[in-house]
């Protein structure tokens, strides 16, 4: 199927009709999968998150290095003070995104029960990382708009990540229901 972006990573429509499996290459206990898929949602979800941290800490690295570079009225953009609150703050919100997970990577190797944490994460992190996309290809300027960039592709590739493994509306399902809501 093709797609605006992932193109590394194959999709494909799957369609099973009466598809039998025989006992020997059952695995796990009949009629059970869907309970263990969902024992998995966690797990899936926090890497979904960490994916979301590692490619906005890439972005924000790539516009750093580019704003330092390109010189606009005969000083790098790095020297605007726009240009420095925008760095700033998507620095911070990186920051504070890397603490919170690297908390619930701990608490999740402990075996902790986090469901509702898990599906915070996924559903800031992930947006974070697509407005993050959006800020850093504003601050590349012409240039962050054309193929040939860095920026360009990770705009596109960002977009899927409040989508899959969940999508942040249900995320959002998830924590109020767990709220008590």
């Amino acid at each position: 199927m093709k797609k605006m972006g992932a193109y590394s990573q194959d999709t494909a429509e799957l369609t099973f009709e009466d598809a039998r499996v025989p006992v020997a290459n059952l695995l796990g206990e009949e009629g059970k999968g869907f309970y263990y898929l969902m024992d998995k949602l966690q797990q899936e979800r926090l890497m979904c998150s960490n994916g979301a941290l590692v490619v906005a800490q890439e972005m924000l690295q790539t516009t750093m290095n580019y704003v330092k570079e390109r010189h606009a009225f005969g000083q790098p953009i790095s020297s605007f003070q726009n240009t420095q609150f925008e760095i700033a703050e998507m620095a911070t919100e990186l920051t504070v995104a890397r603490t919170f997970l690297d908390d619930l990577s701990t608490r999740h190797m402990n075996g902790e029960a986090i469901v509702t944490e898990v599906s915070m994460a996924k559903w800031w992190v992930t947006d974070m990382a697509r407005r993050m996309s959006a800020r850093c290809l504003q601050l590349h300027g012409g240039y962050g708009y054309m193929e040939e960039s860095d920026i360009a592709r990770r705009y596109r590739e960002v977009a899927v990540m409040p989508i899959y493994a969940g999508s942040n509306e249900i995320m959002k399902n998830s924590i109020a229901r767990n709220l008590g809501l």
